[in-house]
């Protein structure tokens, strides 16, 4: 209630209250979030149609649409800028693991084989105490786990979206400096893919030096798959 208080104070008078940041979750190609204001839902969704590199860095284009009890509005030609990734935790995306012939035998091996591999060594000194082998490492001696490396996945991304006007859109804020944070926990084969595109990117534009030819290739991907 205090924040609130001294937040009201420091801006001036009529002054609508400035929104800084919209989490959302990839649905297919849209970033699907939601904005609770004074009892009010307004669903925010950013459709991204093209990608582009600007000064080596990702910049998405589409259209910002926002949803409420008015109805729906949209801005096309608004554009966000990644500003930074957060990397995802757990078992990298299996397309990843095929596509750097890394695929977790788990998952392809057969029912017989998973026995196999589930016994310990021969040479242990007492049934049911398994030997561990030592953790492998990378070449600066970090461990090398199953989204680390080569294996390594996006799972937010966080752009800085272009000023937008929130009279336009029907919302009574101030919007002229919003970060959009994209959670990328795909639940669709668009999604999917377009994950793994992301976190090759990524890793091409943060690669040091980066890769500008593989970052090419992938915003070529990218743009294919944003169309379909």
């Amino acid at each position: 209630m205090i924040n609130d208080v001294m937040e009201a104070l420091s801006r001036p008078t009529g002054a609508p209250r400035k929104l800084h940041t919209i989490h959302s979750l990839l649905r297919g190609r849209i970033f699907d979030g939601q904005i609770e204001l004074r009892g009010n839902s307004y669903r925010f969704s950013f459709v991204p149609t093209k990608g582009s590199l600007v000064e080596q860095k990702l910049v998405l284009s589409g259209r910002v649409a926002v949803s409420s009890h008015h109805g729906v509005r949209f801005v096309d030609g608004v554009e966000a800028r990644l500003v930074g990734v957060q990397g995802g935790v757990g078992i990298s995306p299996v397309r990843r693991q095929l596509l750097t012939r890394t695929a977790q035998t788990g998952q392809t091996s057969t029912s017989a084989q998973k026995m196999e591999q589930e016994k310990g060594p021969e040479t242990e000194l007492q049934p049911g105490l398994h030997a561990f082998e030592s953790p492998k490492v990378d070449e600066s001696g970090r461990p090398t786990v199953e989204s680390t490396g080569s294996l390594a996945f996006v799972g937010v991304l966080y752009f800085l979206l272009s000023p937008l006007d929130g009279q336009t859109l029907g919302v009574p804020l101030d919007l002229s400096r919003v970060q959009l944070g994209g959670r990328l926990v795909p639940t669709d084969d668009l999604g999917r893919d377009l994950q793994v595109l992301f976190s090759d990117l990524v890793s091409a534009l943060y690669d040091e030096p980066p890769d500008e030819r593989a970052a090419n290739n992938y915003l070529e991907e990218l743009n294919r798959a944003l169309r379909s």
